[in-house]
């Protein structure tokens, strides 16, 4: 047995090591998760935030590999004590993730979008989880005490990690984040990190003005993480009042009431829910149920107007207006909705009526393919902004809803927030993707207009829709008239890359690009005006 000659201390001494190897795994996915979860409301929550999560992760990974590696060939770096000093490290910068990560995309805001959000993630995630990947190697390193033990104390280190990650993922992922938010979670975890860290310095007897130095720093970060959570600075307009702000793994959700005036210079408040600064309904504050957008008041006006509208459901709740809406025409109605704050927050500041046993916290897909029910109506509100569930809008989805419909049935579809209509391809591919299944399909923009807006699809089984016989009431956002008067058809759009959409071949995501990156840019250049 060949001996690595590489420390001096009893094997039995070591043993804490893998408890840090395990504490390091899960540290390693909640800060990429939350990582991912922070950039939502300056970069969006798309494909390509997650995309770029993943690179700068796996970047981080490997090159904290590699040096982790390489500084045990190092005097200064052979000792478990600097594993710890890696720890506690590694921790501040967890506990400062919030603060650091928002001060950061601030500063980048004048960058492209792409620019931006790597520029950002290099600096806000990259440094936490570079240093926890050189634990990894490091501690191996202490371990192992033979060649022949290399490969079993390699095996158990990453098995150990990895587990560690498994646990913190399920435990942050389902229990934690969901029910405490972001900010929180780390900052928690963050203190628990550096306290560990600080814990494993005195056990190893560091010198009294080396702890001093570091218990200051542990206050000082403390402090400042602590102050960012409870005294978060908004950037919010001079005539904006924030009125509630979360956090969630679905994405950062914030109430804000408006002061605003009407064409004829009267003041009114509206009250406005985002999600990750992304518009998802504008309301009347005195009278939260009347939405204030093109396309729910489009829908109000159509509802009564259907073959069939007694029974109906709603995938994606969006602050509860269109359910609020069906339910003026006695209409018994199910409301699916994957985010459980939408739900509350609909009853509490949009004036939606509670109704647990019709409301199904879910996946819409998920529902879909497990409800065995006909509805007189669905409407699927869940391509809004930047946001496109992707897994809804499949030829194998479509499939299930118009199995969901009876003879006379109606699904409708909202594609919101479009800024030009000519570079969109994935409204003349649902478009197509709706005709693939058997439905007939006609398309509206309640803005009238056939350059940008939002676009309802009506899908039928027949012909039973006679869109010519349909009047849109006149109110303080809709002209009023023949329904036929709205209509756009897929000419005013990019046909060239339309598609059919499939499970297999799901294109949602290269499709909206261009619509994805102008909104982004665009609520990014309002936040740069704010920050300000």
């Amino acid at each position: 047995m060949t001996t690595i000659k590489n420390h001096h201390i009893d094997p039995p001494s070591l043993n804490y090591l893998y408890f840090i190897s395990f504490i390091e795994g899960g540290v390693v996915m909640v800060t990429e998760l939350a990582g991912a979860r922070l950039l939502a409301p300056f970069f969006g929550a798309s494909l390509y935030s997650w995309a770029s999560t993943l690179s700068i992760t796996l970047l981080a990974l490997m090159t904290g590999y590699y040096f982790g590696g390489y500084v045990t060939t190092k005097k200064h770096f052979k000792s478990p004590t600097a594993i710890i000093w890696l720890l506690l490290l590694s921790g501040l910068f967890v506990l400062l993730l919030p603060v650091i990560s928002k001060s950061i995309m601030e500063s980048t805001l004048h960058l492209s979008f792409f620019t931006g959000l790597i520029v950002s993630q290099m600096l806000f995630l990259f440094p936490p989880i570079f240093l926890m990947g050189m634990m990894s190697p490091m501690i191996i390193f202490q371990i192992t005490h033979s060649v022949e033990q290399a490969g079993r104390s390699a095996g158990n280190i990453y098995a150990i990690s990895t587990f560690g990650g498994i646990l913190f993922t399920m435990g942050f992922g389902f229990g934690i984040i969901p029910n405490y938010g972001i900010t929180l979670s780390l900052t928690v975890l963050g203190i628990f990190v550096v306290l560990l860290g600080l814990f494993f310095l005195i056990r190893r007897r560091i010198a009294v003005v080396k702890t001093v130095v570091v218990v200051f720093v542990i206050i000082i970060s403390t402090w400042e993480a602590i102050n960012h959570y409870t005294n978060p600075k908004e950037l919010l307009h001079p005539s904006e009042r924030l009125v509630k702000k979360s956090e969630g793994l679905m994405g950062e959700i914030r109430i804000t009431d408006l002061r605003q005036r009407t064409p004829q210079g009267e003041p009114f408040y509206s009250r406005k829910l985002e999600v990750n600064n992304m518009l998802q309904n504008l309301v009347l504050k005195d009278y939260p149920t009347v939405s204030l957008t093109y396309y729910v008041t489009f829908i109000r006006s159509l509802i009564g107007q259907l073959p069939q509208n007694e029974t109906a459901l709603l995938i994606g709740l969006g602050g509860g207006s269109i359910y609020s809406d069906a339910k003026l025409y006695g209409t018994d109605i199910e409301t699916v909705e994957i985010d459980q704050r939408i739900y509350d927050y609909g009853l509490k500041y949009f004036g939606m009526e509670d109704h647990p046993e019709k409301n199904t916290i879910t996946d819409g897909r998920y529902f879909i393919n497990t409800v065995d029910k006909q509805y007189d109506y669905i409407i699927l509100d869940a391509v809004v902004g930047e946001s496109a569930a992707g897994q809804l809008l499949t030829k194998e989805s479509f499939r299930k809803l118009y199995q969901m419909l009876p003879e006379n049935g109606t699904l409708i579809i909202e594609h919101g927030g479009i800024m030009d209509f000519s570079s969109n391809s994935l409204t003349p591919s649902i478009y197509k993707t709706l005709e693939a299944v058997g439905f007939n399909v006609s398309m509206y923009n309640p803005m009238q207009t056939k350059t940008f807006g939002d676009v309802v699809f009506i899908a039928t089984k027949n012909d039973t829709f006679k869109k010519e016989a349909i009047f849109i009431a006149q109110d303080f956002l809709l002209r009023g008239g023949p329904m036929i008067d709205y209509e756009v058809s897929n000419s005013d759009f990019d046909e060239t890359k339309a598609v059919v959409l499939t499970d297999d071949r799901n294109k949602t995501d290269i499709l909206l690009r261009p619509h994805f990156i102008s909104i982004r840019n665009s609520a990014r250049q309002n936040l740069k005006t704010l920050a300000k």
